[in-house]
């Protein structure tokens, strides 16, 4: 017999299921990441509906309850997704800062950046500004 638990957490299934199709057709999450989470939320649907599947995998792996995998399954993947977002965030910061420091040589009229041993970046202060705006400053009236 099917309980409220179960309905409701199978709808959750369903659901997340049914994001990752509409964010694999937009183009959002590449056919990897789609198949992942397909095979990840059709897991979670199958334990719900055959509790007993989550402890006899537990007993093949020598633990002793169903839930106790889900809870050691689950640290491992919030662990595996904090360290995806922690090495994205470390690519958005590098990109950022190359980005950023293009502008502002740009800007300050340092379109290309010279050797530190052997070249003088003073040289290039006076090429023309490609921003038509005043040297002094972001352009704000003093």
């Amino acid at each position: 017999m099917i309980t409220v638990a179960q309905v409701f957490l199978l709808s959750l299934a369903l659901l997340a299921m049914g994001v990752a199709v509409l964010w694999f057709r937009q183009r959002k999450i590449g056919r990897t990441f789609f198949l992942f989470w397909l095979v990840l939320w059709a897991g979670f649907a199958g334990v719900v509906l055959f509790p007993e599947s989550a402890v006899l995998a537990a007993r093949l792996l020598g633990i002793k309850r169903g839930t106790d995998l889900a809870l050691y399954l689950s640290v491992i993947f919030i662990m595996f997704l904090l360290f995806r977002i922690y090495v994205r965030l470390e690519s958005v910061d590098q990109e950022m800062t190359r980005i950023v420091r293009a502008v502002a040589l740009r800007e300050a009229g340092l379109d290309r950046v010279e050797d530190e041993a052997g070249g003088d970046a003073s040289s290039t202060r006076d090429a023309p500004r490609s921003s038509g705006r005043p040297a002094g400053g972001r352009g704000h009236k003093s």
